[in-house]
């Protein structure tokens, strides 16, 4: 039986590869059309925060606040930037964020609920 299927495989395998001769090739064609690339393009705008103390408000129930600044703090298994300022000061970490007295490993990574909000309209 097993054989009978492995054969089977291969003449099916086999006959997807034979080629009739006469089949024409064609030139692919682009999704743009005949629209050219352009040389040179703008750059995108810089994003714009809101200024220092200004936090962006949350507009629904359960929703994780944005962050109102970059947010290019490296985040290793050693150390996580967000984690160093936000533990203490002016904006603490939620007290869920927490077990034992240290952050909780499903929040180490803060970018995945937390996304920073730039102000580019």
């Amino acid at each position: 039986m097993k054989k009978t299927l492995t054969l089977m495989a291969l003449m099916v395998a086999l006959s997807g590869c034979q080629s009739s001769g006469d089949a024409t090739v064609e030139t692919p064609q682009s999704l743009r059309g005949s629209v050219p690339v352009a040389a040179d393009s703008p750059a995108a705008p810089e994003a714009v925060y809101p200024d220092k103390g200004t936090s962006v408000e949350v507009v629904s129930v359960g929703q994780p606040p944005v962050i109102p600044h970059s947010a290019d703090y490296p985040i290793t298994l050693d150390k996580n930037g967000c984690i160093s300022c936000h533990r203490g000061g002016k904006r603490k970490m939620a007290e869920s964020h927490f077990e034992a007295g240290k952050v909780d490993g499903k929040y180490y990574q803060c970018q995945a609920c937390h996304v920073p909000q730039a102000q580019n309209f």
